[in-house]
């Protein structure tokens, strides 16, 4: 480890004669980390690296830092490597050290509850999802009461592609029951597709998107769901579900009744699935 430090420091332009400062992980999240570092004599700024890339510069005598946020997330899971580097007013390096750190996962399950009266006719009372760390992706797998024990996988409902193939609603295979299980639960209408198709389908640091047309009748409809991860400011692991549609079909979707979320839905991490009450 130490000879990979003093290559690392002079790929970075760093003296390797330098003795190492000490830099440590405070605190890690899916999409944060937190760290510190002990401050050095005579510098002005630390810099700081994550996989030899500059991710920020701080002032002293300031010897913390958030790396990431909810709105530039880090990769969940993964292992960086941070490197620390403390500057004089002249920019020359006086100390520097290099600490692996990791973040850590979104896999958990989380539970959304209507705090209404309003639960399109039963079928949004609660909601629960469950987030698994997949060999390509996150997996997001829903759990309905017509389902029992048996997780549907809902993204990605297929592997991600430049295309896709059309499905029909009432069909058996696995993907067809996902796709209606959970379409039924948000449909406010009394009309069923006739045939659905992925049009697109993408994956970022912090969310999943997928956007799908479907057919009824004579008509096609385009809906897209979102989910976005976060951590909301007292440290939960959060999933926000956007469900929307393009013109009419916007009309026919439920959205969350919930007071301040503004139809979204704020899905909240509640460990293991023996930690979730029977509702």
């Amino acid at each position: 480890m130490k000879r990979l430090v003093v290559m690392m420091l002079a790929i970075l332009g760093l003296s390797p004669s330098l003795s190492a400062m000490e830099a440590r992980l405070t605190a890690s999240f899916p999409n944060q980390l937190e760290i510190a570092w002990d401050a050095v004599k005579g510098a002005v700024w630390y810099d700081l690296y994550l996989d030899n890339q500059p991710i920020k510069r701080v002032g002293a005598p300031t010897l913390s830092q958030r790396l990431g946020s909810n709105g530039d997330s880090l990769e969940s899971n993964r292992e960086y490597q941070l490197i620390v580097a403390a500057r004089s007013a002249k920019n020359v390096t006086l100390e520097a050290t290099q600490i692996p750190v990791r973040t850590t996962s979104w896999s958990g399950h989380y539970f959304w509850e209507n705090l209404t009266e309003d639960d399109n006719d039963g079928k949004c009372r609660s909601l629960h999802l469950e987030v698994r760390d997949g060999s390509d992706s996150i997996e997001v797998y829903g759990y309905f009461p017509g389902q029992p024990g048996r997780p549907l996988k809902l993204f990605p409902l297929l592997p991600i592609a430049e295309e896709y193939p059309e499905f029909e609603y009432h069909g058996n295979r696995e993907v067809e029951v996902a796709y209606r299980t959970n379409a039924s639960v948000f449909n406010t209408t009394n009309m069923e597709p006739k045939s659905w198709r992925i049009l697109e389908a993408e994956v970022k640091n912090s969310s999943l998107r997928t956007k799908i047309s479907t057919k009824v009748g004579i008509f096609s409809f385009r809906t897209e769901s979102l989910m976005i991860f976060e951590i909301s400011e007292a440290g939960e692991k959060r999933v926000l579900f956007h469900n929307t549609g393009e013109g009419l079909a916007s009309s026919g979707i439920f959205k969350s009744p919930n007071p301040g979320e503004n139809g979204v839905f704020v899905f909240v991490e509640k460990g293991s699935l023996a930690d979730i009450p029977n509702n």
